[in-house]
């Protein structure tokens, strides 16, 4: 196996460490992604009747800006 150069690799951060919004945001987003999962799978029980519809499309609108945060609305605070 060739040798391969590493210094690059282990460089210090030019953007220096995570702010604690971006900690905050950050762990925002998995809770609402992951809490729209369930929210999903309770919304697929028919024995809720009309609410059905209304606890999967809150399931799937927590999911989606779940996403959004980490992939749209950090990077473009520069963190």
């Amino acid at each position: 196996m060739a040798k391969q150069k590493t210094e690059t690799l282990f460089e210090e951060s030019s953007q220096g460490a995570v702010g604690a919004i971006t900690g905050v945001l950050f762990v925002l987003s998995v809770v609402l992604m992951l809490g729209g999962f369930i929210l999903m799978a309770y919304g697929i029980q028919p024995s809720l009747g009309a609410a059905e519809l209304w606890t999967f499309c809150g399931g799937l609108a927590a999911t989606i800006v779940g996403f959004i945060i980490p992939f749209a609305i950090l990077p473009a605070t520069g963190k």
